[in-house]
């Protein structure tokens, strides 16, 4: 894993005020840091009235808060600027669907984390759906002790092309993660059992999984799930007009606590960024905008 900044050991004091936030106000992620696209976050959040977590409030503070609660403003789509990013080539991702189809979603996530576990059928069911396709990208967070091998075990599975079984098991699982338990998964998978045990022992998918989670903190991931859902080749201003129409619903309905943006990517395309296990109705308010 790459070494922590400053940032990141600030983003871990913040770590219980942050999960509590987002168990309460959006009940979607778990947090690590903040960078990159956190700052056009913050400034939507400013702009709503609402302030971000930079770090664990004073008891004056929060009694302040609370004898003082304020409405946040609501958003429009002119809060919603497109914040330019240049994304990873993901042409040899882990990807469910058609890697040509118009709409690509790209989950950040941890399979030891709660709220990813309740993500996963969301977007099984929008795969179902839409023409789109799912990339999956590792990030372990640093306190889930079993998250780091999980994610290692998922990609020696996927050496014997076996990743989104073994994807399916390890979130069915998120209580059995430990070395013995990915072993029996992949032994119930009919792998080669030689094979797999000689990749999760000797942490040969290890810098695969370390090269994704310094790739999430590099475009501004700060918290498990994360999504980037865009079209790879669709910049138009009309689209984007309706991105951050929808971006603005779905921010309101969290009352502006919501970690969402609108981005260009790559210079070619456009799309949101958000983290949280949303439901299947917001995932829709988004798609609906590449119609």
């Amino acid at each position: 894993m790459a070494e922590k900044s400053a940032d990141a050991e600030r983003g871990e004091y913040a770590i219980g005020i942050a999960v509590i936030l987002a168990a309460l106000l959006v009940s979607a992620t778990i947090w690590i840091s903040a960078s990159g696209i956190q700052q056009a976050i913050s400034k939507i959040k400013l702009s709503a009235g609402v302030a971000p977590v930079q770090q664990a409030p004073s008891q004056q503070q929060q009694e302040a808060q609370t004898q003082q609660p304020s409405e946040p403003r609501r958003l429009t789509a002119a809060d919603f600027k497109p914040y330019p990013i240049k994304l990873a080539d993901y042409s040899s991702a882990q990807t469910k669907g058609k890697p040509d189809a118009k709409v690509r979603i790209v989950e950040y996530s941890d399979f030891e984390c709660p709220y990813c576990g309740r993500a996963t059928p969301t977007i099984k069911q929008i795969a179902q759906n839409y023409d789109v396709a799912v990339v999956f990208r590792h990030y372990p967070l640093p306190f889930h002790q079993n998250a780091q091998k999980a994610a290692e075990a998922a990609e020696c599975a996927g050496r014997q092309g076996k990743f989104w079984e073994m994807h399916d098991i390890l979130f069915a699982n998120q209580k059995a993660l430990k070395i013995e338990d990915l072993k029996a998964y992949a032994a119930n998978l009919s792998l080669n059992i030689t094979a797999f045990n000689a990749c999760l022992d000797g942490n040969q998918t290890a810098g695969t999984v370390s090269a994704q989670l310094s790739e999430g903190q590099r475009f501004g991931v700060q918290g498990t799930p994360s999504f980037f859902i865009y079209s790879p080749k669709d910049r138009s201003d009309a689209l984007k007009a309706k991105l951050a129409s929808a971006a603005a619903t779905i921010a309101n309905k969290y009352g502006g606590q919501l970690e969402l943006a609108v981005v260009e990517v790559d210079g070619a395309g456009a799309g949101v960024f958000f983290a949280g296990a949303l439901p299947y109705e917001d995932f829709q308010t988004v798609l609906k905008a590449f119609n």
